[in-house]
């Protein structure tokens, strides 16, 4: 903030300086047009009488002394504030340009804090769905059959978006804003995408997420303390992460109280229908089977995790915990023959950031507890024999991760 303070003084400093020259030379300017203009209507007769061409001019004495004299003065003055004004100038350059990226990015802030208030504050209502300053919240949303045909209105989580620079890039949140997120309540925003929003002002959105983005430490928290409640656990009592019901809850965390809007739950994009609120479906009658009740990580906008995603996607647990770490990256390979759209979140390592793992919004422990919650969805914990060769895997039954056990069965598939 102090440095913040310093370039911004530093910047109006210059400022003001280049504006008293600027003023100086001006008046300067004027005066002499006026001076000028005033002795050229000291004429008085007719103009045959007195003709500008036959009017006496200043003799040699006059020109030479006191005429002279005030043009030489006027132009020392005018050098002299040139010649102080403008090392200044120079000397507080650095200042200037620092303040102004500074400005820069404030001004950027406050535009973008302005797209992302409510209509009637001028803004296209981002808060609406995401709440105040991106803490969660909801949309209302429309179902739709197969034929388009309406089924009914609900109310769908709006994840919040003061975390959503912990778990995408840059690049990946400002592809979000300009198409949306097809299937869900969250539209196109940017002109490429069919909305109504201007490449600058998707970059002022993201310059205003990323000033409300709480730390790696205060998410970790805030995800610790609502397990906890789900849990029914004190602050107290220790967490058992090889517990399945832990990676269970964490897979599903704040799906059934809208808590961040089910930002960190994993079945918000893996199990369909998982960010439908079922107290708000109007009408109440509605049939709505084809889009709830669906199995626990049978796929939506994520993949299918219930057909053995180990080995079948990733070859181990530490693989698959990788994964869940640091997310897709778009056209990069992931786990056997994968292909990165940049869809996918890393919850334990910022994207945006080059300090090592673990500055996401998940611990160790909380990765570890969902990959094997996800295993388990599937054919259960398999992870590869690097040394019995091609087609052998290795099923491990208990918990992994760091430090721990587990007894393991070896099978061998024809190649």
């Amino acid at each position: 903030m102090v440095d913040l303070q310093a370039s911004v003084l530093a910047a109006s400093t210059v400022k003001s300086i280049g504006a008293v020259i600027a003023v100086i030379t001006v008046i300067g300017f004027v005066w002499y047009v006026a001076v000028n203009i005033r002795a050229g209507r000291d004429e008085v007769g007719s103009e045959i009488e007195l003709a500008p061409n036959r009017k006496p001019y200043y003799d040699d004495e006059t020109l030479e002394g006191p005429r002279l004299t005030r043009v030489l003065s006027t132009g020392l003055v005018l050098l002299g504030v040139i010649a102080v004004g403008l090392p200044l100038y120079w000397l507080n350059e650095p200042g200037r340009q620092s303040g102004a990226v500074e400005n820069f990015e404030q001004t950027f802030i406050n535009r973008g804090a302005a797209l992302f208030a409510p209509t009637a504050d001028g803004g296209y209502n981002c808060a609406g769905c995401h709440g105040a300053n991106g803490v969660g919240g909801v949309a209302p949303f429309t179902l739709n059959d197969k034929d388009n045909d309406f089924v009914a209105n609900v109310t769908w989580q709006a994840p919040a978006l003061n975390t959503v620079l912990l778990r995408y890039s840059e690049d990946e949140v400002r592809d979000i804003l300009v198409y949306g997120r097809p299937g869900t309540p969250m539209p196109a925003w940017g002109e490429a995408g069919g909305g109504p929003l201007t490449s600058q002002q998707i970059d002022e959105l993201i310059a205003y997420l990323r000033s409300i983005q709480i730390t790696s430490d205060e998410a970790k928290a805030e995800v610790e303390a609502q397990l906890r409640k789900e849990l029914g656990l004190s602050e107290a009592a220790s967490i058992d992460w090889d517990d399945p019901k832990v990676g269970e809850t964490l897979f599903n965390l704040g799906i059934s109280d809208g808590f961040a809007g089910g930002a960190y739950s994993c079945a918000r994009c893996h199990t369909k229908g998982a960010s439908i609120v079922r107290s708000s479906i109007e009408p109440a009658d509605a049939d709505i089977a084809d889009h709830i009740g669906f199995e626990p990580g049978s796929g939506a906008f994520g993949f299918n995790l219930t057909d053995g995603i180990i080995p079948r996607q990733f070859l181990s647990l530490d693989q698959l915990v990788d994964f869940l770490r640091k997310g897709s990256e778009y056209g990069m390979l992931y786990g056997q023959r994968g292909q990165g759209t940049g869809r996918m979140p890393g919850f334990g390592d910022n994207p945006n950031t080059e300090d090592p793992a673990d500055d996401g919004m998940f611990t160790e422990e909380m990765l570890y507890a969902v990959a094997r919650y996800e295993a388990s969805l599937g054919e259960g914990d398999v992870t590869a024999d690097e040394e019995s060769g091609a087609g052998t895997t290795t099923t491990t039954v208990g918990s992994g991760g760091p430090g721990a056990a587990g007894s393991t069965t070896t099978t061998t598939e024809e190649p």
